[in-house]
């Protein structure tokens, strides 16, 4: 757990920490709530046993996504085939919801299909689940989309079916990185998420938005920048439309059989928790990660080539370190979901550090002795922050709980980062999350308003003052 440090003498730390211990009824009483998280790339063993394994990692749902068997009903998850309906029955029996997987192409290959096996109402044709809706929280519809895909999945008729069959289920369309948006046909991630917006967003009542961004490729030193315009797109449109975001998350390493190696040969614990943080720190409900089982293809001799080194489980599909690692982070995180969840993401800003001036944040509007002062209109709580190496600070807001911060040390991998953030109208604040969170919050009385953290590389706390 990393240290605390209140900006005083240590005798006073001390009197004030006990004193802060005691005020337990100072805290608001959250309605309880979880993060959804899941494995893009499913487990090859659909057996109670293997999705147990799933479980334990800390999932709560089944994303029935994995194209590498054969084209067979038995072998593919698509809409009716069945191994979904097989899979369902044991999410069901071992306490995991699920993302079905419509997968029309899937459908097509399958030896035992044909090309027009969907038609234009997918969902009442195949409405088959009904045992199951209670547990089906979303249908993956299409990943990272072309402009083509835009008409043939923002078809009203094919939207409007949906609904009908699945009024409470996310219509699931993820969407392309910043960087790769013209691989994809449009012009600008403007134009991308404003025809996103009024095709995938608009119609439904609870839409869905999200975004894939690996941050640990190959030859690296540093995580990639990108990830925060990328990630602040996403979050205000999910804010616009009065939902919460979803992101997917590397978990993925290597790649020795597919002639490069995409990804770093590892990722430490540290490494993942900055990326969930990340996510946290951008209003997300939802995490996924790609990939929970390593993607295979089979060579013409019928021997197998692997995507990657590893991911969550190893080759031989046993629990890999990223594995236990996760484990730890969901179980930190879970211990204050109903906490952080009861509050929505408003604004996401940067401030650089004051030792190492590396300008990391600098995709975000920013704080700092250099630039001009950049804060959060109209806030109630927070006045400013600095510390020794970079970070972002997000507000959060709530009509019943009021404000809440969450701030993420953004130094170089490795560095820790000291944190001075001084609030105003309040006399103490709860810290919850960081390495090794129980879910019991450190309660701090502030002297003149200021408060003082060390962060460690990945670590991000979320702070909500007391009044």
């Amino acid at each position: 757990m990393f240290k605390r440090i209140v900006t005083i003498s240590l005798a006073l730390i001390m009197i004030l920490g006990l004193a802060g211990c005691k005020q337990g009824d100072k805290l608001p009483e959250y309605t309880e709530k979880q993060f959804e998280i899941s494995g893009f790339w499913a487990p090859y063993d659909i057996s109670e046993e293997g999705l147990k394994q799933y479980k334990d990692v800390g999932f709560t749902t089944l994303a029935m996504i994995n194209h590498s068997l054969g084209n067979t009903s038995e072998e593919q998850f698509y809409f009716g085939s069945d191994r979904t309906m097989k899979a369902l029955e044991i999410c069901k029996k071992v306490g995991l919801n699920a993302i079905l997987n419509y997968n029309d192409w899937i459908a097509e290959r399958c030896e035992e299909e044909g090309e027009d096996y969907y038609g234009e109402t997918p969902f009442s044709k195949h409405d088959i689940y009904g045992d199951y809706k209670d547990i089906i929280t979303g249908i993956h519809i299409c990943d990272e989309p072309h402009t083509r895909h835009i008409d043939q999945y923002g078809n009203k008729t094919l939207v409007d079916d949906f609904k009908k069959v699945y009024p409470n289920a996310k219509f699931i369309v993820n969407l392309i990185p910043i960087t790769a948006v013209s691989s994809r046909g449009f012009n600008s991630y403007e134009e991308m998420m404003e025809i996103y917006e009024k095709t995938f967003m608009e119609p439904f009542e609870n839409p869905f938005v999200s975004v894939d961004v690996y941050p640990f490729h190959e030859g690296n030193t540093s995580d990639d920048g990108t990830l925060l315009v990328n990630y602040e797109y996403i979050a205000n449109s999910a804010k616009k439309y009065g939902v919460k975001p979803g992101y997917i998350l590397q978990s993925s390493v290597g790649g020795a059989d597919t002639g490069k190696k995409e990804f770093e040969m590892t990722l430490s614990e540290s490494d993942l928790r900055w990326e969930v943080y990340n996510a946290l720190a951008f209003g997300a409900d939802t995490l996924q990660y790609y990939c929970y089982s390593v993607p295979k293809s089979f060579d013409k001799d019928g021997n197998p080539v692997y995507m990657y080194d590893s991911c969550i489980l190893n080759r031989d599909d046993t629990p890999s370190d990223i594995y236990y690692s996760l484990q730890k982070i969901h179980k930190e995180i879970q211990s204050y979901a109903s906490v952080i969840l009861s509050y929505d993401w408003d604004m996401t800003i940067g401030v650089s550090g004051s030792e190492d001036l590396t300008f990391r944040v600098a995709a975000l509007e920013y704080e700092s002795d250099l630039a001009t002062l950049t804060s959060f209109k109209d806030a109630k709580n927070y006045v400013s922050a600095q510390g020794t190496q970079d970070m972002i600070v997000s507000r959060f807001t709530s009509e019943e709980y009021g404000e809440a911060y969450m701030f993420l040390n953004w130094a170089e991998r490795g560095n820790s980062n000291t944190v001075s953030a001084t609030f105003k109208d309040c006399k103490s604040v709860a810290i919850y999350g960081g390495a090794g969170f129980d879910g019991t919050p450190e309660i701090y009385e502030l002297e003149e308003g200021k408060l003082t953290i060390n962060l460690e590389y990945g670590e991000g706390v979320f702070v909500t003052p007391l009044k």
